[in-house]
Formats: structure tokens, C-alpha cells, sequence
């Protein structure tokens, strides 16, 4: 999540450019490759990373996590608050101190981080709540639970006919829900975690790429390069120099 502060800058997501400027809150899924170009300085931000368990505890409500994951088609990430720029600004600060803060004894620091979180969220719903990702038919809730199998189980072999099965669900009605509301199908979205995994590990560890490999999910090394290469047009190894080579110059 990126709130900007000061400046203009350009997104660009799955082939697509979207601009933002000063009050600009933008929802990236980790799982889809993006890229960021400064257009206009001084340029400020506020940056929050989030995994699935830290938005299903600070975020208890779906109506607001829905624009952190869902996908549809047509989805705008980035999301004006220029009218409460000042709240929202504040709000972001709360969430850096917070941040910052040493965890306390009494674990009152996750309880405040959500409910600055919620007032940000809520702020952006009540501007833009037609702009939310959500259902406009019912959605059988086992999809979303298999969908929070995924990011907890991506590392294990997963077979998503008997997946399916198992939340007396077919495999098609399953894979057309997926498509409709996460942007990909099943098997598209265990590959992207895979891959969203590998990049962290490949920044961050000093794992050979067989180990990332096997630590991910995939079969052997050879499956993951092409995989790797498919998702993010680089080897596993070009990405690493790549990237610690930016972190260098940073």
C-alpha cells in the first residue's frame, strides 16, 4: 500500500499505466508484477506492506480487505483521497510510529495499528466504496476459503480438482470464480505465491536457487527457472543481481 504524500508518479501493473499524484492511495497485490516511475518531484510516500495473516488481524472486515486482494476486471488500484488528504495523512504517520514503536508487553501496538488501518480503509470506502472490489452476486464462501488454503499451503503439492471436491465445489465453477474475483485461476494463483515467495528469498537469503526451489513449492530447479522466467521475464539468478545491484547504488 502506498499513500503519496508529494509528487506525481505512474504505476505500471500488468501492462497497464495508472497515474497518481498528492492524496493518492494505491492497493498493490505482491502478487502481481509492478513497477513504479517518479514524473513529478519532490516525491514522498508513505509505504505498508502487508502479509494475508497481518490484513485478516488488522482488517477483520471483508469489505475492506476485499481491495487489498480482489482482482476483477477493470479494477483501479489507485484510489483518490484528496478530499481527507489531511486525515489520511495523519493516519499513515500513526501507522509509521507505530511502526516504529517497540512492541509492548501488553500488545496494544497491533490493536492500535488496526484501528488506524480501519479509520484509512474506512475513509477510502466512504468515497469510493463503488470503486471496491466486491461481489455483486453471491460468491459461494468456500471459494475465499480455498483461496486462504492457497497462500497457506502453496509450498505443499495441491490438487485443485480434489481441492474443489473437498468444498463441494467443481472445478470449474471454482476456476470461474477465481478468474472473476483474484484476476487468475487456482493453478495461477499457487504459481504466483510460489514466485511472490521466491523473489523474498532470493532478496533476503543467501539460498542457491535448488534451494528457494524446493523451499517454494516446485519439483525441481529447472521447473522453477522457466517459471520464474515466465512470471517475471528473468532467470531467479538475473533477479537477484538485479535487484541487489539497485539496492547497492540505493
Amino acid at each position: 500500500m502506498i499513500y503519496v504524500e508529494a509528487g506525481a508518479i505512474e504505476i505500471h501493473i500488468q501492462e497497464k499505466n495508472y497515474p497518481a499524484g498528492p492524496g493518492s492511495l494505491i492497493f498493490l497485490n505482491k502478487l502481481e508484477e509492478h513497477s513504479l516511475t517518479v514524473r513529478s518531484e519532490p516525491y514522498r510516500r508513505y509505504f505498508a506492506q502487508f502479509s494475508p495473516e497481518d490484513l485478516e488481524h488488522l482488517l477483520p472486515e471483508p469489505k475492506l480487505r476485499a481491495v487489498f486482494i480482489n482482482r476483477p476486471d477493470g479494477f483501479c488500484p489507485v484510489f483518490d483521497l484528496s478530499p481527507v488528504s489531511e486525515q489520511a495523512q495523519m493516519l499513515c504517520a500513526g501507522l509509521l510510529t507505530e511502526y516504529r514503536t517497540p512492541a509492548s508487553p501488553d500488545k496494544m501496538g497491533r490493536l492500535y495499528s488496526s484501528a488506524l488501518l480501519t479509520q484509512l480503509l474506512i475513509l477510502c470506502y466512504r468515497l469510493h466504496g463503488a470503486l471496491f472490489p466486491l461481489p455483486k452476486r453471491p460468491v459461494n464462501h468456500a471459494v475465499f476459503e480455498i483461496r486462504r488454503y492457497i497462500e497457506r499451503h502453496f509450498t505443499e503439492e495441491i490438487n485443485i480438482s480434489a481441492l474443489a471436491q473437498e468444498y463441494f465445489l467443481s472445478p470449474c465453477y471454482l476456476s470461474h470464480c477465481f478468474r472473476e474475483w483474484i484476476g487468475c485461476s487456482p493453478k495461477q494463483y499457487v504459481m504466483r505465491n510460489r514466485i511472490s515467495s521466491a523473489k523474498e528469498l532470493l532478496l533476503h537469503t543467501a539460498l542457491t536457487v535448488t534451494e528457494v526451489a524446493q523451499r517454494c513449492g516446485f519439483s525441481d530447479a529447472n521447473n522453477f527457472i522457466r517459471s520464474f522466467k515466465q512470471e517475471c521475464r528473468a532467470t531467479p539468478g538475473q533477479y537477484r543481481r538485479r535487484l541487489t545491484a539497485e539496492q547497492s547504488i540505493e
